[in-house]
């Protein structure tokens, strides 16, 4: 994970924080780039190590805003964190700011010493914000189509509305982090990130977590294997070959009762039509997660590629209900490729689909930013000739 200006770091560090208090085996590492010390001081979980402030070196430039990034130095921090496993850089960013406008020079200079595929893992930006941002973020997205494999959307308009609706996905605003090399102070207020933003970061997290875990063996004793199990390269191959693409979870708690009790309590017979509601939820979560919960408003029937992962207790994993979605999804989408697994996680509460959409050429709200930078930055005609 390579986090860029203030939400790119936060979206990195939140990513970490939730893969090294996973109980599998860890599957991410990373490292935050910012302008802003202050900003970056507040991460919590990143290594300190792994925080480089950036700032502009010639002292003709009054700006905070550097005019490019350290591409030397943050190359060799990322070869020195590539022990041979690495199978992909994910370059986290909130577009519509200054620095994000920086990191396709970056990622030409990542690719001259290294060779894993490069994807972003992007957010919109919020309707209310300025003109001059939709028109940076429009102008952003296009620059960096060029130089990555893949994006993955996240549109902060569809869900900070959310998030605000539901309580519990809004998280307490942290006032200190870890102290700097470069900053005297222990720690640093936290800038004004309101409980929506910071949820939607978890969000992120959570989710990308999920499926990044999805295909790695524990090493723990007692650990499941799934039985069609994805591994990273079925994830890299889903969002490369351009375009954009979208993730969505649906999931839903599960009784506390022992799955074993109930079925003692229920009479003889009864796990035919348990199979068959099983075999259901997974279908309505599916199709859930597709149609109402995607990390940008998306048409399924556009998307080229889609990958397919249903998690939770092994016993609640329903393989019916698995290959019926996924003949859904087969028919409904605009390409061929679908690939799918299941994930079985010991003693969790939670039953839950995750999906990956991939290979859109056009996505709504992004053509609505590309509109409004078009609007204010018309192409002029060329002349006629007499």
């Amino acid at each position: 994970m390579v986090g860029i200006g203030g939400a790119g770091c936060r979206i990195a560090d939140t990513i970490y924080d939730y893969d090294k208090k996973s109980p599998s085996i860890r599957c991410t590492d990373g490292i935050a780039i910012d302008s802003d010390a202050e900003s970056l001081s507040t991460l919590r979980a990143l290594p300190r190590e792994n925080l480089l402030f950036s700032k502009a070196l010639d002292p003709n430039h009054d700006e905070k805003i550097p005019v490019s990034l350290p591409n030397d130095e943050i190359t060799a921090r990322l070869q020195s964190l590539d022990h041979g496993d690495i199978d992909a850089l994910i370059i986290c960013m909130g577009l519509g700011g200054t620095m994000a406008g920086l990191a396709p020079s970056l990622i030409k200079s990542i690719r001259k010493t290294m060779v894993e595929p490069v994807f972003g893992l992007l957010t919109l930006p919020c309707e209310s914000e300025a003109e001059e941002v939709h028109t940076q973020a429009a102008d952003q997205i296009d620059a960096l189509s060029d130089v990555v494999e893949g994006i993955l959307l996240f549109d902060n308009e569809k869900w900070i509305t959310k998030v605000a609706k539901v309580p519990d996905l809004q998280t307490a605003n942290q006032t200190e982090g870890v102290q700097l090399p470069f900053r005297r102070r222990q720690s640093i207020p936290l800038p004004a990130i309101t409980s929506e933003y910071d949820g939607i970061n978890h969000l992120i997290a959570s989710w990308i977590s999920l499926v990044l875990r999805a295909g790695e063996v524990s090493e723990r004793p007692g650990s499941e294997v799934g039985e069609v199990a994805l591994d990273a390269g079925e994830i890299v191959n889903t969002l490369r070959g351009g375009g954009m693409a979208a993730i969505g979870l649906a999931r839903e708690s599960l009784s506390a009762v022992s799955p074993d009790l109930i079925r003692k309590l229920r009479p003889a017979g009864h796990s035919v039509d348990e199979n068959h509601e099983k075999a259901a939820r997974i279908i309505a979560l599916g199709k859930r997660a597709v149609l109402e919960e995607m990390s940008v408003s998306c048409n399924l029937t556009d998307a080229e590629k889609a990958l397919i992962l249903i998690a939770g207790p092994s016993d609640e994993l329903n393989m019916r209900g698995y290959m019926a979605f996924r003949h859904w999804i087969d028919i409904n989408i605009n390409g061929f490729e679908v690939r799918s697994g299941d994930y079985p996680i010991r003693n969790s509460r939670f039953i839950g689909v995750a999906v990956i959409l991939s290979g859109f050429k056009h996505i709504g709200r992004v053509d609505s930013l590309r509109a409004i930078r078009d609007k204010k930055n018309p192409v002029p005609e060329p002349a006629r000739k007499e």
